[in-house]
């Protein structure tokens, strides 16, 4: 029973050492997309395969891969 808690908390801390390594990069991105004054207008919910709306979500994938690394 005690390797079995052990283990449960091993996997949490896990967990959520992953969720910060990942929110680090959601607020960079989101940042990024905000500076974009027309995202929101021009690539509502759905519209994302918009060659405008794809090129604003590479350069912003791009800039925070860059920053993290």
């Amino acid at each position: 029973m005690l390797k079995f808690l052990i283990a449960i908390l091993v996997i949490f801390s896990l967990l959520s050492n992953l969720n910060a390594v990942n929110g680090k990069d959601i607020t960079c991105f989101v940042d990024c997309i905000n500076k974009e004054p027309n995202f929101y207008k021009d690539c509502p919910k759905g519209a994302l395969l918009n060659p405008k709306c794809r090129a604003v979500l590479k350069n912003c994938k791009d800039e925070c891969n860059y920053k993290n690394n």
